[in-house]
């Protein structure tokens, strides 16, 4: 059962049903010491989105995407960038070794760092745009990062992910059979 409150589970015990996020009961009672738990403007802004980034339970999703996963939160430019400097790690990688099949070890060792950095860079920039969003709307804000539909995934994200994806294969097809 999710909590009409917050929206997180339920716990049950033998007398009542209670939220352990905020403290709602069954009988719609607070329990005490949570009753001043307000949602962050983080959390509003986030909204279900919001677990799985503060505490990285989406860290499948971050490996396999690496920099994408910047392009699929909204951040274009940033996720460009990481992913040109994520390419040329894995060139150097291969250069060094001189076998294009170390290509594999510049992956796991460029994406073990994705998942333990992407979700606290991207909890640093949403911190940056819920400045900007309060600057640009002081007496409506909270009715902005309702409607933000921060969830979903940025179109021109998955385009470019998926453009990225095409021109990366092309040129490891070019690396391998030039040689």
């Amino acid at each position: 059962m999710k909590c009409p409150r917050c929206g997180k589970l339920m716990t049950r015990d033998s007398q009542h049903i209670f939220c352990t996020h905020c403290g709602y009961l069954d009988d719609g009672k607070q329990i005490y010491g949570q009753a001043n738990n307000l949602a962050s403007d983080l959390e509003i802004f986030l909204g279900k989105d919001y677990d799985n980034i503060v505490r990285n339970n989406n860290y499948k999703q971050v490996f396999w995407l690496g920099p994408f996963y910047l392009f699929v939160k909204g951040f274009l430019l940033i996720g460009f960038l990481i992913q040109i400097l994520e390419i040329y790690l894995w060139y150097l990688i291969v250069d060094f070794f001189g076998i294009i099949y170390f290509i594999f070890i510049g992956f796991i060792f460029t994406r073990a760092i994705s998942v333990v950095a992407y979700n606290p860079l991207c909890l640093v920039l949403y911190h940056i745009k819920l400045k900007f969003i309060k600057r640009k709307n002081p007496t409506t804000y909270l009715e902005k990062l309702r409607k933000s539909n921060h969830n979903t995934f940025s179109g021109l994200g998955v385009f470019i992910f998926f453009f990225c994806l095409i021109i990366l294969l092309i040129w490891f097809l070019i690396l391998y059979f030039d040689k």
